[in-house]
Order: C-alpha cells, then sequence, then structure tokens
C-alpha cells in the first residue's frame, strides 16, 4: 500500500469525522462483523429524502474506522437516491486504493452495509 493512501486510513482512523451520536436521529443502524468483533452505529437526521446530519460510533480495527469516517462525509447531504449507489469502490477511492484484501473485506463494508439500511427502511 503506498505511504500516501495509508496516511488516509491513518488520518481518518486516529481523527475520525462526523464520530459521535446524534441527539434526535430520524434513523439508527447499526451493523457489527461478528468474526472480529466491529461494530459501527449510524446516527442520521433524514428529511425530505436527504441526509442533513451525520454522525456515528463504533470500535474496530483502522480500516472499518476509517470507512465510517469516510462514509459519513461520503452521505452529508446526499439523497436516499444518491446512498443507494454507495459501494465499496467509492469509499475505497476516496481511500486512494484500488484493492483490498478478501480478509479485510468486511472491515470496509461494514458502515456501507448500516447506511444502506436506510434503503430497505424507506421501501
Amino acid at each position: 500500500m503506498n505511504d500516501l493512501y495509508q496516511e488516509v486510513i491513518l488520518d481518518h482512523a486516529q481523527h475520525p469525522r462526523n464520530f459521535g451520536v446524534l441527539q434526535s436521529p430520524t434513523h439508527t443502524f447499526r451493523e457489527m462483523n461478528a468474526s472480529c468483533g466491529d461494530m459501527v452505529e449510524f446516527y442520521l437526521l433524514v428529511q425530505d429524502n436527504k441526509i442533513l446530519e451525520v454522525k456515528w460510533r463504533g470500535v474496530g480495527c483502522a480500516i472499518s474506522t476509517a470507512s465510517a469516517s469516510i462514509v459519513s462525509e461520503m452521505i452529508q447531504g446526499l439523497s436516499l437516491e444518491e446512498v443507494r449507489k454507495l459501494d465499496a469502490i467509492h469509499v475505497m477511492k476516496r481511500m486512494g486504493i484500488s484493492t483490498i484484501a478478501p480478509t479485510r473485506e468486511k472491515c470496509l463494508m461494514i458502515p456501507i452495509k448500516a447506511v444502506k439500511q436506510l434503503d430497505m427502511d424507506a421501501k
């Protein structure tokens, strides 16, 4: 992994964006990786099918923490339709990586799976 990209992941892992609990969320979602214990909870304020505010908290490895931080930045202000399109490729691009080891893919996907529950909730 290139040092620059590793720096992006470490920066988000050590200084996660939007970390905390939203006081009055309209939606709360939790996702967990039972095999390693990584867990994330997202708190969203959604109005008129648009995400107005995002907070999250969780515990996990550097990849899952960085992914949650990046996902929280990416979905702020998005419509539900735009959230439906979010996938691992988008997050990896923001991390500056093009591939991830199969053993780390679940770590990357935990936050994505959590916010994708918004789509299921909206149906």
